[in-house]
């Protein structure tokens, strides 16, 4: 057995192979490239290291690479219940063949393993890297790191901590919290030269401390662009979810000015997704914060141009140009609009709930509270994809886990793979045919009172948390009435607009295009659309297409082909 034992009780990567060659070949690739941040241990079957596991059970295991075979499965199982935020991968070899292929994707659908990973062919294999350092992400996220860049720094009770600390969480930011009551959270704050505060402080480093600062007091310090630019955009959209980051990428790739407002945060609802598994590209899956980063990431490098808090009021036309106004006064202007706002949870009808709104009760998922309920009994209400992803994240740090749902089944609004991981979490229940009646607590959430619809019974239940994923509503109510709209405020859109409301009433509207010629709608907002990541990211895509046409149009001569 490949074993360094340290006093420092670093966190550890295991590996069974019971090959030598390949043995070696993985102890050597693990231990070159991760001896000096985790003990690696490489051994030659499960039960040689089980012993070894049960000795590290006070000390962090991070990653567990293990053959398919029997005593391996069986060490993949004491993983689970010994270190459950460890990742798991199957370690296949790049021949395998194709019934071997298909009996690991069963060991994955079981959830007998989170990946596989391919035993690395040569050194370095990068290919192989890249899969172990994507898992070892992946536990730091669940683990939480330490970080002095960012700290936050305020009471555990405070709804507008909570608040904070979710804005860094959902921009996929690194930061610390500490308590004010913590050793560590006076010792931050006197480091930063403050005096003890129940206000929420922010210390960002190089910067002076933020105490009880807005958002976009926050996003300045972080270094995020808060104020347009000068002149016309070729494009200005509105919001930051994946409809909209996608406009803006496709947007700046070919060329065009964009401006990208978003009010609160990147991401929109998908942002909070603690895992979304099903979108094109991301076999293993990908955390919502982390999607949004990386579109982001990609808009600016083709030169969006970010306008982060920027509440969006009004919305008018001036000739061929369109007018975005802002809630400080200012405005954009811009020949093309893109409304990309999504759309927001609604609220439980339960006023007693009202006053915990940030302290127990949280609409979204608000995954960085995640950590803060280990060993809690929390409660998750939707049936959605949205409220299973976070129900499968809580559930790797809370004791129990329940699902309420209004109706008696999740099939109907659930994807497949989610509903399947649930079944398979232990400490998930679902709850059919209940709504949440009541709830309360001294100063945070503490119980809740659950009505069976089908009885009118109810039954209490303690709980630290309530997260409501349930149906939702557009963000349209700052549209002028020159853009048409559902009963329900959807946006109406190219087929579903009989014709143009104001004098361009000759020509029908173009895909994706809302009765004010130049102004075009996707994603969630839109009407008829279909509520998922990777649909909204490709309205958003099509868009620029029929954006350019229209431009086009509006400049006589103007012609090209683009893709």
């Amino acid at each position: 057995m490949h074993d360094e034992r340290r006093a420092s009780r670093r966190p550890r990567i295991v590996a069974v192979d019971h090959e030598a060659s390949t043995r070696a070949r993985l102890a050597d690739e693990l231990d070159s490239r991760y001896g000096r941040h985790y003990d690696v241990v490489v051994a030659r079957s499960g039960e040689d290291v089980l012993a070894d596991l049960d000795d590290a059970a006070s000390a962090d295991v991070a990653l567990v690479l293990a053959e398919r075979r029997d005593d391996h499965s069986q060490l993949l199982t004491r993983v689970r219940a010994r270190h459950p935020h460890a990742k798991r991968a199957l370690l296949v070899g790049w021949n395998e063949n194709r019934s071997a292929r298909e009996e690991v994707v069963q060991l994955l659908a079981r959830g007998d393993a989170d990946y596989y990973v391919t035993k690395p062919m040569g050194s370095p294999d990068e290919r192989f890297h890249r899969a172990v350092t994507e898992l070892l992400d992946d536990w730091w996220r669940l683990r939480g790191r330490p970080y002095d860049t960012v700290n936050v720094i305020g009471d555990v009770r405070s709804a507008r901590v909570h608040e904070i600390c979710d804005l860094l969480h959902r921009h996929d930011f690194p930061y610390a919290f500490h308590s004010v009551d913590s050793d560590a959270g006076r010792a931050a704050l006197e480091a930063a030269g403050m005096t003890p505060t129940r206000e929420p402080v922010v210390v960002v480093e190089g910067h002076a401390p933020l105490v009880d600062p807005a958002n976009l007091d926050v996003a300045e310090a972080l270094g995020a662009r808060t104020r347009a630019g000068e002149g016309t955009y070729d494009v200005v959209v509105i919001g930051g979810g994946p409809a909209g980051l996608a406009a803006a990428v496709y947007a700046g790739s070919e060329g065009l000015r964009v401006a990208l407002v978003e009010r609160t945060s990147m991401g929109g609802q998908a942002g909070t997704s603690s895992m979304i598994r099903n979108y094109l590209g991301f076999p293993r899956g990908i955390s919502g914060a982390e999607l949004a980063t990386r579109a982001l990431d990609q808009a600016i490098l083709f030169g969006t141009e970010m306008v982060y808090g920027g509440d969006v009021v009004a919305l008018r036309a001036e000739g061929p140009l369109r007018i975005v106004e802002l809630a400080d006064g200012t405005s954009l202007t811009t020949r093309a609009v893109v409304i990309a706002t999504g759309v927001a949870y609604r609220t439980l009808d339960v006023p007693s709930l009202d006053a915990l709104n940030g302290v127990g009760v949280h609409y979204g998922s608000a995954m960085s509270q995640a950590r803060a309920l280990t060993g809690e009994h929390v409660c998750v209400v939707g049936g959605g994809n949205s409220a299973g992803q976070a129900a499968i994240h809580l559930a790797q740090y809370a004791a129990q886990v329940t699902i309420v749902v209004r109706s008696t089944s999740l099939a109907a609004s659930m994807s497949d793979y989610l509903v399947k991981s649930i079944e398979r979490t232990r400490n998930i229940e679902i709850r059919y045919a209940t709504e949440v009646a009541d709830g309360g607590g001294d100063g945070r959430l503490e119980w809740i009172d659950l009505r069976d619809r089908s009885t009118g019974v109810i039954a209490r239940t303690g709980a630290a948390a309530l997260f409501v994923l349930i149906g939702a509503d557009p963000c349209t109510d700052w549209l002028p009435p020159s853009v048409a709209r559902d009963a329900w405020g959807y946006i109406a859109t190219g087929g579903h607009c009989d014709c143009h409301v104001d004098d361009d009433a000759t020509r029908a509207p173009l895909m994706f295009e809302t009765t004010m010629p130049g102004v075009f709608a996707v994603g969630d907002v839109r009407q008829g659309s279909v509520k998922r990541v990777a649909s909204a990211a490709g309205e958003g895509a099509v868009c620029v297409r029929v954006v350019h046409e229209y431009l086009d149009a509006e400049t006589p001569g103007a012609d090209g082909d683009r893709s």
